[in-house]
């Protein structure tokens, strides 16, 4: 158990992209294309902030799973770092947020944990099932091979960690059961927002939520001529990234991932990702895109931009936002699936009956040194009490179930 090899019969094996025999038969072919050129122009050919990160496909029986190889070292998106995740980003949030506590006193604050942590080699991973994206499709991987994808990927990378993220227990607890069976130690790393179309939203204590919701959908309506062709939208994957980085980078982080013109540009050609852009109003400019990436269960939020000013000229409490918002709410009722909002501006998605669910990046360290190990476990405390701090009561679903 564990080898990678050619055969066809391996339920577990690195596969050459370009051999179309090794793919699985029911391959979509967006997604073959998508996860092709990843693994041959490489991360940071569509992320900026990738350096140092490898990608390969592993074959798990009949389903795919892009995987990313970190040398470990700094300067990494968040998403692509646990460090930065778990130390750096938090103290982008609270120190810009924060009249008191700057950037640099939280640093000095902090700096024992993140030499701990360093020392460790927490950024040394292996990120299984990572799509280059925030939010990454539910690994279809019968449980009984979850020890086997260890193992291989165990004995190939034996200095890295491996890590699955985006783990909802409340949402796939038959999954949550088997890779903790498989020896893995649960992290969390935040509360996501998860709208279920399916959710009618009934009785007098969801009145307000109803009322968000119709106003919502009126907006995408009232909107939905104005949206752009896709011709049109990918005439202008420059000013995409543009306003792309402009709306996640310069007016929030840097440890956000910094998407290439590249990336955009790929995703046109996947059916797996839906597009929507709006033109400024007296030019053909895009003022404002969304993507959104598809799979069997979950729409996932994926990215979107805005130009400034930030608003609708005709209806001033209609920002370009709330445009974006309300044409991902339209789509998750449209195919009836559930809606992965992600985890910022929590009290605004409440509003429009979202419910929080807890998330885990689940980690694997059984083959490495105790030491690091020990890193990992620590981490994992120090983030279930931060957990419990931000809901004492439990009820963000799965909250305390690992």
């Amino acid at each position: 158990m564990g080898h990678l090899n050619d055969s066809t019969t391996d339920p577990v094996k690195v596969i050459d992209p370009v051999q179309p025999d090794q793919w699985p038969d029911n391959t979509p072919a967006g997604i073959r294309r998508y996860l092709s050129e990843v693994a041959r122009a490489g991360p940071p050919h569509f992320v900026e902030n990738a350096q140092g990160v490898a990608a390969e496909i592993l074959r798990v029986g009949q389903t795919v799973l892009p995987v990313l190889v970190s040398d470990g070292g700094a300067g990494k998106a968040s998403i692509l770092s646990p460090f930065a995740h778990h130390i750096r980003y938090p103290i982008d949030e609270i120190s810009r947020n924060s009249a008191y506590l700057s950037g640099l006193l939280l640093r000095i604050l902090l700096s024992p944990l993140s030499l701990f942590l360093k020392a460790g080699k927490l950024d040394r991973v292996v990120l299984l099932n990572h799509w280059l994206m925030s939010g990454s499709p539910e690994p279809d991987v019968p449980p009984s091979l979850w020890p086997e994808v260890i193992a291989c990927l165990g004995q190939r990378y034996p200095t890295h960690a491996i890590v699955l993220q985006d783990i909802k227990p409340s949402l796939e607890a038959e999954r949550a059961t088997a890779l903790k069976a498989a020896g893995g130690v649960f992290v969390p790393t935040r509360l996501v927002n998860i709208i279920d179309p399916q959710d009618k939203l009934s009785g007098a204590k969801n009145k307000k939520k109803r009322y968000a919701r119709n106003v919502a959908r009126r907006h995408y309506i009232d909107t939905a001529g104005q949206l752009m062709s896709h011709a049109e939208t990918r005439a202008q994957v420059e000013r995409i990234c543009q306003l792309y980085r402009h709306s996640n980078i310069e007016r929030h982080s840097g440890l956000n991932p910094v998407y290439t013109p590249a990336f955009f540009d790929l995703t046109f050609d996947c059916g797996e990702f839906r597009w929507q852009a709006w033109p400024q109003e007296t030019t053909d400019q895009i003022a404002a895109f969304n993507l959104q990436r598809l799979d069997d269960k979950f729409i996932h939020w994926s990215t979107f931009g805005a130009e400034e000013p930030d608003a609708d000229a005709d209806h001033p409490d209609h920002s370009l936002y709330e445009r974006v918002a309300a044409t991902d709410l339209a789509v998750a009722e449209e195919t009836g699936l559930l809606l992965d909002w992600g985890g910022g501006a929590m009290e605004f998605k409440k509003l429009r009956g979202a419910a929080i669910h807890a998330q885990y990046e689940v980690v694997f360290t059984a083959h490495l040194h105790p030491w690091r190990r020990a890193v990992w476990a620590v981490l994992a405390w120090l983030r279930k009490k931060r957990l419990h701090q931000l809901d004492p009561s439990g009820k963000a679903s799965g909250a305390t179930a690992f």
